[in-house]
């Protein structure tokens, strides 16, 4: 019996570890996303499109953006996206604090290479700058997964303009920091991420980054200076593939002085379709609205 159980559970692994070809699951990706919000925050909030510069964006509320406003960057490893996820928590951050939030649905690979996300991210908030539109009422930026990384990038370049008010907040949810897979600590998670999550990323970031070399700092901010960056809030699972880029990240900017809260939740955060319930994230959800509340207090 042990023997049949041995080669059952030897199968099984080779199975998990057969490669799955790249158009198949970036296909799968492209048809799991979500332009348009669900029919839930339809009916929750005022939803309006706008192009802003040449960047698709989809307002919730917008007329409570002098209460203050969320930007958020959707995640899909910049090959797909936004996700039901991405909405939903937009949705519920929006509520709780009857502001208005702003989707910012940048351009995807492989039609699209960097820099076109990050140059849609900053130029559609160029453009808000440009009309007063985030001159009275302070501002979030909030991204999960490679829109957590965008964020990231997003916000040093922000940091060294004058013409732009800096976001009152950053806001993190499992980002995607290294687009090399590089960090030594990577391993931890080995025996419960399916490899082939590795190789679809691995896939991802070669589509999107094109002839730009993955530890470039605007790919791959790990890579970056960090100070000077506005409060941050920073969330992963332990069972994400970036817990330890994200934990380095935690260190560095501890290092540098930064206003910074962190929190681990046990299994999933990242890569996330559909909303994640219970405890673990509802605590988290928590920590974010409150850092929320506090910089559209202090403003």
């Amino acid at each position: 019996m042990g023997r049949v159980r041995d080669a059952v559970v030897t199968g099984a692994r080779a199975v998990r570890r057969i490669p799955i070809p790249s158009a198949l699951t970036h296909q799968a990706l492209r048809e799991a996303r979500s332009p348009h919000p669900p029919s839930h925050v339809l009916k929750a909030h005022a939803v309006e499109n706008e192009m802003i510069g040449r960047t698709r964006s989809v307002w919730l509320d917008e007329h409570r953006a002098d209460r203050g406003i969320i930007i958020f960057l959707h995640g899909g490893a910049y090959v797909s996206g936004p996700f039901a996820s991405d909405w939903a928590w937009l949705s519920r951050q929006v509520e709780a604090r009857g502001c208005a939030g702003l989707m910012i649905d940048y351009r995807n690979a492989p039609d699209h290479q960097h820099p076109v996300a990050l140059d849609d991210a900053e130029a559609a908030i160029t453009a808000l700058a440009a009309d007063g539109r985030l001159a009275d009422q302070p501002w979030i930026l909030a991204g999960q997964h490679s829109g957590g990384g965008l964020a990231f990038a997003v916000a040093r370049h922000l940091r060294d303009r004058s013409d732009i008010p800096a976001p009152d907040a950053l806001i993190a949810m499992s980002p995607w920091l290294d687009l090399e897979l590089s960090n030594a600590g990577i391993t931890e998670t080995d025996q419960v991420d399916p490899v082939h999550e590795r190789r679809l990323l691995r896939d991802a970031a070669r589509r999107y980054a094109g002839r730009t070399s993955l530890d470039d700092p605007d790919l791959s901010p790990i890579n970056a200076a960090l100070e000077g960056l506005p409060p941050v809030h920073l969330s992963v699972g332990t069972r994400d593939l970036f817990l330890s880029e994200v934990r380095v990240a935690k260190l560095q900017l501890e290092e540098s002085g930064q206003d910074v809260a962190y929190r681990e939740i046990s299994g999933r955060l990242g890569l996330q379709l559909v909303a994640r319930k219970g405890e673990d994230i509802e605590r988290v959800h928590r920590e974010q609205a409150d850092l929320i509340a506090r910089v559209f207090a202090e403003h």
